[in-house]
């Protein structure tokens, strides 16, 4: 098949510390994945050198996300993307690193933007009450994802 391309879902501190790390790796292993990462924020207001800007501009702009890792510097292959479909269309691995409490509400918002062969890995702590069931957040992607296959760190 064609080469990799990586999303990472979600942008805080741990988000932006695994977006740093794939971002310079899939340019070392770039006969295997696409150049460009992009990470999808959630997109807000920010104060920034005394500047009121949106939190993507200055991370795509600063390649630095202020609010959550302002000591992480982000390399220039991954980018900010505020829309969560947009950020993840055509990618065939997917790292979710968001609150479990947005999972399954961003899951549905994305599902049928990610490449139809999409694996995930799941960065997220936890474990979410559905339906009155206790479900490792790997079942959560895997079925509000259409059985997107899920891996755990």
């Amino acid at each position: 098949g064609g080469k990799q391309r990586v999303a990472i879902v979600g942008s805080g501190a741990w988000g932006s510390a695994i977006a740093s790390i794939v971002g310079r790796n899939v340019v070392r292993h770039s006969d295997e994945f696409v150049r460009d990462v992009h990470m999808w924020v959630y997109e807000e207001t920010v104060e920034y050198n005394g500047e009121q800007r949106k939190l993507t501009e200055v991370i795509n702009v600063e390649r630095v996300n202020c609010k959550y890792a302002p000591d992480v510097r982000l390399p220039d292959n991954v980018r900010a993307v505020p829309d969560v479909s947009e950020a993840v269309r055509g990618a065939t691995l997917l790292v979710f690193v968001l609150p479990h409490q947005f999972l399954p509400r961003v899951c549905e918002s994305m599902r049928e933007h990610v490449a139809p062969s999409a694996r995930a890995i799941s960065l997220i702590k936890g474990m979410l009450v559905e339906d009155g069931h206790i479900k490792p957040i790997s079942h959560v992607i895997r079925d509000h994802m259409s059985g997107v296959t899920c891996d755990v760190l």
